[in-house]
């Protein structure tokens, strides 16, 4: 009886350590609004129609709207996404991703090459166009291109 109750207590121990786990998957406030990821999301021909059918909380400023959501597209966390508009029709997504100084080194983290392996992962296009500056990728009904600088882009197109 005492051994039932100690493996009880032991058993109820590691129960409560679960607690201690660090929660850090809720950066993403867009796939737990919309329900799926954004690069799922911008694949979809659904997410080519009306404006106001678009997934997520977005910020009208003219022709340009701004998704108020924090967001990671390909793995890797934006610091902003835009969608271009016209006629109340979606025309265009761009994200943006700027290098962040690691905390160890102080030294900028390359997201280029993460962000290209990720994609190439996605869409199983291994991207055309890489001496340019730029990668192409087609995927589904999107042309997914990414621009490599001081920050780096990507522009979701409808093919």
């Amino acid at each position: 009886m005492k051994t039932l109750l100690l493996c009880g207590a032991a058993l109820g121990l590691l129960g409560l350590s679960v607690l201690g786990i660090p929660q850090t998957f809720n950066n993403n406030q867009f796939l737990n609004t919309a329900g799926v990821s954004f690069e799922q999301f911008a694949a979809d021909p659904a997410a080519w129609g009306d404006v106001s059918a678009l997934k997520g909380h977005w910020e009208a400023h003219g022709d340009r709207l701004t998704l108020t959501d924090s967001a990671a597209v390909f793995g890797v966390d934006a610091d902003e996404v835009t969608a271009k508009q016209q006629d109340g029709q979606v025309q265009s997504f761009r994200v943006v991703f700027r290098g962040k100084a690691n905390r160890a080194g102080g030294k900028v983290v390359d997201v280029f090459g993460p962000l290209l392996a990720n994609i190439r992962a996605f869409t199983g296009d291994s991207g055309i166009g890489q001496s340019q500056g730029f990668v192409t990728f087609f995927y589904k009904t999107v042309q997914i291109t990414v621009f490599s600088g001081d920050r780096v882009a990507v522009e979701f197109k409808r093919k």
